[in-house]
């Protein structure tokens, strides 16, 4: 397994969780409901490839990435 490579794909992951926390963040300020609904989609949509992302890393790697966000070797 090449660190590198692991490292790099750990980033991707973490960035599209910020992002994910930023646009849910993004419902709280929104006035009109057209609007919240439209960021709440955008939530669903970042939730779902959030979760195939984590599937991907731990079923290629084998690493376990917690709900806590913590990382560790299966073994």
């Amino acid at each position: 397994m090449k660190s590198k490579e692991v490292d790099e794909i750990l980033k991707a992951y973490m960035q599209l969780k910020i992002d994910l926390l930023k646009i849910a963040e993004c419902i709280d300020y929104c006035t009109e409901e057209k609007d919240k609904e439209h960021y709440r989609m955008e939530v669903l949509h970042y939730s779902k490839k959030l979760k195939k992302l984590k599937e991907s890393i731990e079923e290629t790697y084998g690493l376990k990435i917690c709900q806590c966000c913590c990382i560790s070797d299966d073994e």
